[in-house]
C-alpha cells in the first residue's frame, strides 16, 4: 500500500470532549459565527489545492455541457 502525503489543513480537530462541551454552551448566534468563519477557512484551503483543476475536470466537466 502507498502513503499519500496529504497537507493538513488548519483547523481545531484536535479538541477535546470539555472544549466542545464548552462550544455547545456559547449562545446559537456565536456558535454559527465562528462556523461560518471556520467553513470560510476551508473553502480558501481547498480553493488552493493543487489537485482542484484535476477534481473540477472530472467532477463538473460533464454536468456544465448538459445545460
Amino acid at each position: 500500500m502507498m502513503a499519500i502525503e496529504t497537507q493538513k489543513a488548519e483547523t481545531d480537530q484536535g479538541i477535546s470532549l470539555s472544549q466542545r462541551r464548552e462550544f455547545m454552551k456559547l449562545p446559537l448566534a456565536e456558535r454559527r459565527k465562528r462556523l461560518a468563519e471556520q467553513a470560510e477557512r476551508m473553502a480558501k484551503h481547498y480553493e488552493q489545492e493543487p489537485e482542484r483543476l484535476e477534481r473540477e475536470a472530472w467532477q463538473g466537466a460533464s454536468y456544465a455541457k448538459n445545460d
